[in-house]
Parts: C-alpha cells; structure tokens; sequence
C-alpha cells in the first residue's frame, strides 16, 4: 500500500514539474505570413500578399466582400512585427486600407456634390501639399469634420480628385481621415493619419498601384 502511494506521489510531483516547465518556457515568435493567396472580392479576382492582409481570418482567401490590408505608410511594404523593434525605435507609421466591389455605386469623387456641398460653408482656406480646405457648417452632419480637396494625377491617370474627410483639429490624433479611390473595379477607403495630409499625392499613387499589382494589371 505504501508503494502504490510512494509511486503515485512522485508520478504526481513529475507531472507538476513539466506542466512547470512548459509554463516557463519562453513562447515561440511567430513569423510573418508568406505567400500570395487568391481571392474573389464580390466577383473581382485578385491575388494579394498574405503580409499586407490585416485580418487572419482573411488570409486563407477564397470569397470575401471585403478585403483589410494594413501597410506601412511610408514605403508600402507590410508592417514588421513589433517583436523585432529595437527598443525606443518609433512604431511604423500605419495606414490600413480596405478593398470592396462597390458595383453600381457612384464614383467617389460624385460625393463632393451629391453629399458634401450642400453642407459647406462658403471660404476655402490653402493647406499643405496643394489641397484645399472647406469647413462644414455649424449644426450639419459634418460639423466636426473638415474637407480637403486635391485635384492631379493619381496612379498615371490625370485629373482624379483626392477628397479627405478628417476629423477637425481638436480630435485628429483620435480618428483617422478617410479617402475613398476607385481603380479596375475596386474601391478602396483608405484610413490615415491628418498629419499624412501633405503626402496625398504619392498615398494615392501608390494605392491605386497596389491595386493594379492586385488585379494583376501591372508588374509588381
């Protein structure tokens, strides 16, 4: 009887020490996802990059109604990993973009006269990088937010509006600016930073590449 106790005993304690030791054990960094993967955005193919994907779910691919991507603003490439960030070394400056079939819908640029102009209030005000600023009325639905209009080439196509919709001063390091771009039958929305604003030309530009590359419309 005293065998069977001492043998269940250290049986025991042996269990306890290895639960101890997984426990203990320092978790193994994962990687970055790898390849490309297909998908069928509402009826639109493409092939993306499963790093720039921000959402797992969405990185198996197959038929989506909307595809979330998070790139580093400043070159477009994916966003590292914090765990190899040195330490004080500022975290990437973020933009996420967001893929859908828009189908019928207007273009994005019929917004500034189908819903925002009847809200603007008369001034225009000069900002950085080319844009214009309209402010909203008091008491409108977009009283809280600004308007800033850019007009050029994007994406090798000339005369395309840039229209961002952010958020007023008081609140920009809250909530991001929102850009909407059409290119091959994808609409993107594009979530930014206000003090991204100057940079409008080249995040248009690039977006509307990406999506190209994505469409298989041009080389990557």
């Amino acid at each position: 009887m005293l065998a069977r106790w001492l043998l269940a005993t250290g049986l025991l304690g042996l269990a306890v020490a290895a639960n101890a030791a997984l426990l203990l054990r320092a978790p193994t960094p994962t990687g970055p996802p790898t390849g490309e993967v297909t998908i069928d955005l509402a009826g639109l193919p493409l092939s993306a990059s499963r790093a720039l994907i921000a959402e797992p779910a969405q990185r198996a691919g197959g038929r989506l109604t909307r595809l979330d991507l998070q790139v580093d603003r400043v070159n477009y490439q994916p966003v590292p990993l914090g765990l190899g960030r040195k330490t004080g070394e500022p975290a990437p400056e973020t933009l996420h973009i967001v893929l859908s079939n828009p189908g019928p819908k207007a273009p994005p640029a019929d917004h500034l006269q189908q819903v925002f102009a009847r809200f603007l209030s008369p001034e225009t005000v000069q900002a950085k990088g080319g844009l214009v600023m309209r402010r909203f009325r008091a008491g409108t639905p977009y009283e809280d937010r600004e308007l800033y209009i850019g007009a050029g080439a994007l994406g090798g196509s000339g005369g395309r509006l840039f229209i961002a919709l952010c958020p007023k001063a008081n609140i920009q390091d809250v909530e991001p600016c929102i850009v909407r771009l059409r290119q091959d039958g994808v609409e993107a929305e594009m979530r930014f930073p206000a003090r991204a604003l100057p940079e409008w030309r080249r995040m248009g530009t690039e977006t509307l590449q990406l999506i190209r590359r994505m469409r298989g419309l041009e080389e990557g």
